[in-house]
């Protein structure tokens, strides 16, 4: 592979105020939970609507719950960075290592970056238009519910493999 600095992602500052202020972690976890609560649950019920169930609801209107989506991409990507950056004051492990061997936490990167490029596939091409035009009682056309399917099944295994990433270490 390739060698990183001893200091890539041992942010000294962090770890001080996280080591200074012990309110600071499980804030910041009860904040990780409330992302993914936004960005999961609203993801969720988007990706079922186009595989199909509640097909009464059209798609257009859901697309106001995106912004509670993102704010909650962004509370993870936060809280989720001051995990690896403060690593070493809670649990006493270089962020370096756990990005090295902490094979949950790999996973779980891998997963969010899938499910990045499969955002990506939906409003990059013509399926994202094909999905707002759902009106009430439409079906989704089969590549559309493929996108769906892979969203659903990644943001899954995103908290499934996130869940491990403490007995990686």
């Amino acid at each position: 592979m390739f060698d990183l600095p001893e200091t890539f992602l041992q942010l000294t500052f962090v770890e001080e105020f996280i080591g200074a202020f012990r309110w600071v972690w499980p804030l910041s976890e009860v904040l990780h939970f409330l992302g993914l609560i936004l960005l999961v649950g609203i993801i969720t019920v988007y990706d079922l609507r186009l595989l199909g169930v509640a097909k009464r609801m059209p798609v257009a209107p859901m697309n106001k719950l995106l912004p509670w989506a993102v704010l909650g991409f962004c509370l993870c990507v936060f809280t989720g960075l001051l995990f690896v950056t403060g690593l070493w004051a809670n649990v006493k492990t270089h962020p370096l290592e756990a990005l090295q061997y902490d094979h949950f936490l790999q996973l779980k990167l891998a997963f969010i970056l899938l499910a990045g490029i499969n955002l990506l596939v939906l409003y990059q091409t013509d399926l994202g238009k094909q999905a707002e035009a759902l009106g009430p009682g439409d079906d989704a056309p089969p590549p559309v519910k493929i996108v769906g399917a892979a969203s659903l099944v990644l943001w899954i295994g995103v908290v499934y493999w996130g869940r491990l990433i403490p007995w990686g270490l």
